[in-house]
């Protein structure tokens, strides 16, 4: 079945008023065959084609080669994107990558993935890592090329080598550069458990060395346990490291386990202990700062090394499976089906028009939305569990790795449109881990609980994904879900729930970011009721809705923002400043947290009206684009480089003004993307902004824990998303007739 929506749009510049009448609130055409400003996503996942659609056949291209992983693998402060260049598979567990530092230094703002386009020097290859993170973390099995091996380089990136972006290379699914010192030329690809490196020495030597690190993390994180065993006969070493990050730290750590594999017979080899003194011709080391070498003679006519590194959660005899799972061919033929698997996943979104640039970035925004969540299951279908015990995912996928507080913005509603079963297999995992590990999870990473951030937003994910059809065990999401929403838990638990459920907010004394938490509960609530309802719990959905309310609690008359309070239910404000971040804001302030409630009707009722409501968000808006703030500082008012703000030009629709949406949308599309390194607004936080950026560009904005999708200004004349599941075929068309640089504004708009 097919879907099409028409958008008409009116040729305008950016600063331009918008089309007669939409200033003073009106929406626009009020036919009844068009959509409005808001839409059904489950209507529109079931529409059926109409006659007027027009015949269409895609041109032919490679959409793959619109991808350009080097955007934001830079910026500055607040804007530093920390995604990294290296190739891997859509949502791989194996994330082969540069990983680099100025000089002998890694910092814990610009290298939380391993890479920062500023720096100077590389320090290796690692395996591991997760799209855009704000906390530095994985990096498993750093591997390095040299010549010979001293004790200097047994040191935390002691083999790196000065490089230039010039001779970087970068593609999805592929990733090469020149290391200066040694004079090699280094390139990368991989499959879904493996990595593929290949080095080629520019002069013959006698003194090929591949140095592998087991205790590196990125900015100074270290292995706490670790094994490495060299088969002096093949040259194959295996054994595990532990990473040890600012998140894997709480619960322990991630055990990873790996086989590395070279193509070439060594010449020589050994390890080096926790002191870091070397020990040559030594084939086996425990310790947690350990390391080992091997030394290589290639051919002098043609002086490469190759090297399969497989990892694996499960064991070293499983590491070795995937490799042969993931490396089975070549090194070209490896780098051919890493980019057709990412040419699969990037069709699910067809555009036509947009200038080459938009193109570039809708793309690349694909790309860095299919790295997350990650695989969990491995080659024999089994995975680790949070309970720490082995498991078999059957006929499902098990992921981890969800940024929950980030991706339920905009990661996952793009997902529930155009990845529907893989979505139902991220879910269901979501379930596993409550589960075996007796919690949902606020924001799991790899085979363990975090509790990062604030908020229970797994509840939201796992309420819009039922309420789309998306596939999974609805009433086990919903018992978990309801748990941590009525009770204290450890590992999910909402801090502060014991005042939330008696008043309604949390209090000041109860907990830190107590206005943050109230407000992220009474989202997951609204959202929970909608769940209760579908399921036939009125009782539930009567006191999730009650729940959901209790915000209004935090509303001061005289400031007229959400401000903190005393349990006693008096104001806790001392100097309060709308535009200051304070401790009771998680990451934000009393501006960017004024718009994030879960009903727009109760933002209206505490302003008075919806012309009020909407005349306030206006100058939000007007007062954001006045601000010219230092990157190395937070911005005041709508700040998109952090996740509370993104919905916010969107309101607007739900205040009877959409050509204000429209306006704001390409204006944050426009100030906060491009495509260089610095191409992404901050933290790209596995995939969030860049998201965020996909669905504005084809103009369609699912409202997070509901059913209803935002139309926005899309910059495609057409575009065409991909809806199938295992039910059936499906797509959406949007066609925006005169859509461009110059026209944003929607006149009317009609579906099927």
């Amino acid at each position: 079945m097919l879907a099409w929506a028409v958008l008409g749009l009116v040729g305008c510049h950016h600063d331009a008023p918008p089309p007669s009448g939409h200033d003073s609130g009106d929406s626009g055409s009020t036919s009844n065959d068009t959509i409005g400003t808001t839409g059904d996503a489950s209507a529109i996942a079931d529409s059926s084609t109409g006659d007027a659609e027009e015949p269409w056949s895609w041109p032919p291209e490679e959409l793959v080669s619109w991808v350009d992983p080097r955007i934001g693998t830079g910026g500055t402060g607040y804007g530093v994107g920390t995604t990294n260049p290296g190739p891997t598979v859509p949502f791989g567990m194996v994330k082969l990558g540069p990983d680099t530092g100025l000089g002998p230094l890694q910092l814990s703002f610009t290298n939380c993935t391993g890479y920062s386009y500023g720096d100077t020097h590389v320090w290796g290859f690692s395996h591991s890592r997760l799209n855009g993170m704000g906390v530095p973390d994985y990096g498993a099995v750093l591997v390095t090329p040299t010549i010979g091996m001293d004790p200097s380089k047994a040191q935390p990136g002691g083999a790196r080598s000065a490089f230039s972006h010039d001779t970087e290379e970068i593609a999805a699914g592929y990733y090469a550069v020149d290391l200066a010192d040694p004079g090699v030329r280094a390139e990368l690809t991989g499959g879904m458990w493996g990595g593929y490196h290949r080095y080629t020495w520019n002069e013959p030597t006698d003194e090929a060395t591949v140095v592998i690190d087991l205790g590196y993390g990125p900015v100074a994180a270290n292995s706490t346990a670790g094994r490495v065993e060299i088969d002096p006969e093949t040259g194959r070493v295996r054994g595990f490291m532990t990473v040890n990050g600012s998140y894997s730290s709480r619960f322990g750590g991630m055990r990873t386990y790996f086989e590395i594999r070279p193509s070439e017979p060594i010449t020589g080899f050994g390890v080096w202990d926790e002191g870091r003194v070397l020990h040559e011709g030594v084939a086996l080391q425990a310790g947690g700062t350990i390391g080992a070498w091997l030394r290589f003679s290639p051919p002098p006519e043609a002086p490469t090394v190759e090297l399969q590194v497989g990892l694996s959660y499960v064991s070293m005899e499983q590491a070795a499976a995937n490799l042969e799972a993931s490396l089975s061919g070549s090194f070209e033929q490896t780098r051919d089906a890493a980019a057709a698997a990412w040419e699969a996943e990037l069709s699910r979104v067809r555009v036509a028009g947009g200038t080459d640039d938009e193109r570039t970035m809708l793309y690349t925004g694909l790309y860095h939305a299919w790295l997350a969540p990650t695989q969990l299951t491995e080659a024999n279908g089994q995975y680790r569990g949070f309970d720490g015990e082995i498991h078999d995912a059957g006929n499902d996928v098990y992921y981890s790795d969800y940024s929950l507080w980030d991706t339920y913005r905009s990661l996952h509603p793009l997902l529930s449109f155009v990845q529907r079963d893989r979505h139902g297999d991220m879910m269901q995992s979501l379930v596993r881990m409550y589960e075996q590990g007796g919690d949902l999870p606020k924001w799991p990473l790899g085979i363990g609980y975090t509790g990062g951030m604030v908020g229970t937003s797994a509840d939201i994910v796992l309420a819009e994904a039922m309420l789309k059809g998306i596939d999974f065990d609805h009433q086990s999401a919903y018992e978990g879900a309801r748990l941590h929403a009525t009770e204290a838990r450890p590992n999910a638990g909402r801090a502060g729930i014991e005042g939330y459920l008696a008043r309604g907010f949390v209090a000041v004394e109860e907990a830190g970011a107590s206005v943050s938490r109230t407000l992220e509960f009474a989202w997951a609530d609204a959202a929970l009721a909608r769940m209760a309802e579908r399921l036939g719990h009125p009782d539930d959905q009567a006191m999730f809705e009650a729940h959901a309310a209790g915000y209004l609690g935090l509303w001061d008359e005289t400031e007229q923002f959400f401000v903190s309070h005393h349990a006693d239910g008096s104001p806790a404000v001392d100097g309060f400043d709308p535009t200051a971040w304070a401790s009771v804001y998680a990451e934000g302030d009393a501006w960017q947290y004024l718009w994030m409630v879960p009903d727009v009707e109760g933002l209206v009722a505490l302003h008075g009206s919806r012309q009020a409501t909407r005349d306030r968000l206006l100058e939000y808006f007007e007062l954001s684009n006045e601000q010219s703030p230092s990157p190395l500082e937070p911005k005041p008012y709508y700040w998109h480089s952090n996740e509370p703000v993104l919905h916010d030009a969107y309101l607007f629709n739900d205040l009877g003004d959409p050509a204000m949406a429209q306006r704001w949308v390409r204006w944050a599309m426009a100030h906060n993307y491009g495509t260089g390194p610095d191409g992404l607004p901050g933290n790209d936080d596995t995939g969030t902004m860049s998201a965020w950026y996909v669905l504005s560009a084809v103009g369609l904005y699912p409202v997070a824990g509901t059913e209803r999708v935002w139309i926005g200004s899309p910059v495609f004349e057409r575009a065409e998303l991909d809806l199938s599941d295992a039910s059936g075929s499906r797509s959406l068309t949007v066609i925006a007739e005169g859509a461009g640089p110059g026209a944003i504004y929607v006149t009317a708009a009609e579906l099927d």
